[in-house]
């Protein structure tokens, strides 16, 4: 098996056969082909298509061993997975933290030193990027608007829709699935802008004497993304029904199981780490976040060749199959989610929150963690 293979037109990275490329291995590859051609699927027997994605969830899990969007991942989701990317860091990576956690925005900052407060610190920050989308910064308001226009770059903001404003197209980069014709994502997405995040924290922690509160912004992003971004529906957009596509299940409307009142799938799917947090609570499994990521872990732990798959295009792809075999499987336009539907979606989060959160510790490893080069000077 080769470890990298041919060049992706768009991103000029190679693709590396880990988890994402093994999704196209030769088992799966004909159960998608099944899934994709099965009359059955298109014509609404979604009996059959759950059984199908079901399948597909099974050998996924045994592979790996104008419409405003939603947050991905609720803020207990992109929390636990900030956590379980804690269990995975290095000495120096939480000291590099802990001390850019004290220069960030206020109501984030970790109320002692202590290792319990600044996990919990750094658990915040990771909710950071949803919180200024409606509220304003203490510390960061000033930049927010150059921020967020950085990657529009054929026209500016439109400032009538709110979806181009307080960098909410960082959130998600749409694969159209189930379409016909082209359909791009958006010039401003969150594969450019979790790669500047990553970039500008990495330069910034290389200067002699780090600007401590900018890299607290681009940690925050480091931490949101990382989440968004293994969140199947901030990976593509449905254009079965909808001859615009579907904004990653924001226009999909179901019938919320836990409140019976119209919702949105995309809704319903940022709730399922929380939601599988809660099926562990009914098993008498402690709900508290780190015995959640200890509990995960040992259940999920990805193989060392995933966990380090740091090519976010790959995450991307993976996504964007995901939500086609296993998201928009088995669940009618406005209908109740099913038991079956919701047990896999369970499933699936858990492997998604673990896998986000080690590569996101893999990251912060790589950029804050490395000891510093033998003779060179030791930054207070």
């Amino acid at each position: 098996i080769r470890r990298t293979g041919p060049k992706d037109k768009v991103t000029g990275e190679r693709r590396s056969v880990t988890y994402e490329s093994r999704l196209r291995g030769s088992s799966l590859a004909r159960l998608t082909e099944e899934a994709r051609h099965d009359d059955r699927l298109r014509s609404g027997l979604r009996e059959t298509s759950l059984r199908i994605a079901i399948r597909v969830l099974a050998l996924v899990l045994v592979v790996a061993g104008g419409t405003s969007r939603a947050a991905a991942w609720d803020v207990v989701g992109h929390r636990q997975v900030a956590d379980i990317a804690w269990a995975r860091l290095n000495l120096k990576a939480r000291m590099e933290i802990a001390a850019i956690l004290r220069a960030g925005e206020p109501r984030f900052r970790p109320a002692t030193d202590s290792e319990e407060d600044v996990r919990d610190a750094f658990r915040g920050a990771a909710t950071f990027p949803d919180a200024i989308k409606q509220s304003k910064s203490a510390l960061y308001e000033e930049i927010i608007a150059a921020m967020n226009a950085r990657f529009f770059r054929s026209r500016g903001p439109d400032l009538s829709d709110s979806e181009d404003l307080r960098c909410k197209t960082w959130h998600y980069y749409d694969l159209p699935i189930r379409a016909t014709g082209r359909h791009g994502p958006k010039e401003s997405n969150a594969l450019k802008a979790l790669g500047l995040a990553r970039s500008e924290l990495q330069h910034l922690e290389r200067t002699a004497t780090p600007d401590r509160r900018m890299e607290w912004w681009w940690l925050a992003w480091v931490e949101h993304l990382t989440g968004d971004l293994h969140q199947p529906l901030h990976c593509a957009s449905n254009y079965e029904t909808l001859a615009g596509g579907d904004a990653g299940g924001n226009l999909f409307p179901i019938q919320d199981e836990d409140s019976h009142t119209p919702g949105r799938l995309h809704g319903y799917w940022d709730a399922g780490i929380r939601r599988a947090i809660a099926a562990d609570s009914e098993r008498d499994l402690s709900p508290a976040t780190e015995d959640v990521s200890r509990r995960w872990i040992k259940e999920f732990s990805p193989s060392a060749t995933d966990a380090g798959n740091l090519r976010v295009m790959g995450w991307i792809r993976t996504g964007a199959t995901l939500a086609e075999l296993i998201v928009y499987a088995g669940i009618e336009w406005d209908h109740a989610p099913t038991p079956d539907y919701a047990v896999a979606q369970i499933a699936l989060c858990k492997r998604q929150a673990v896998l986000a959160g080690v590569r996101l510790a893999a990251i912060l490893n790589e950029t804050l963690g490395k000891q510093p080069r033998r003779g060179s000077r030791a930054r207070a």
